[in-house]
């Protein structure tokens, strides 16, 4: 790779990073949201809140960080929506985890989401929108 790919790549991950806080704050806000003044559970709050991120950051990451062309409803989309069904997958997996280790329900999703941010990364830059 030589400096105006990394220089390139880098750029990427600050977009990725910034779409992610955006897709965060909207995924906690709504899960917060239904956890705490709904009253639903914790896996249906992460659940749908993941849901709202994941459109939100579809809708970003293909124009603004990636910068597909390709047609919305595309392969593209059904890569996107697979990959993050797993890593939604992942998260469940680790609030539980968390859960079971004693951790109180809002920091156990704020870790968990720490975490399947990098992996999130990796698959769409890999895998979903690799040109």
């Amino acid at each position: 790779m030589d400096w105006k790919q990394g220089k390139e790549e880098l750029k990427r991950l600050i977009k990725f990073g910034i779409t992610g806080v955006c897709n965060t704050l909207i995924d906690m806000a709504a899960s917060t949201l239904l956890l705490m003044v709904v009253g639903a559970n914790v896996y249906l709050s992460k659940t749908v809140g993941y849901c709202a991120g994941m459109l939100n950051s579809y809708l970003i990451n293909r124009r603004w960080t990636f910068r597909s062309s390709r047609r919305f409803f595309s392969v593209e989309l059904a890569r996107f929506v697979l990959s993050n069904l797993v890593v939604l997958g992942i998260s469940i997996l680790l609030i539980g985890a968390f859960r079971y280790f004693g951790l109180p329900e809002l920091p156990a999703m704020l870790l968990s989401t720490c975490v399947t941010l990098a992996i999130n990364f990796l698959f769409s830059r890999l895998w979903v929108f690799r040109q």
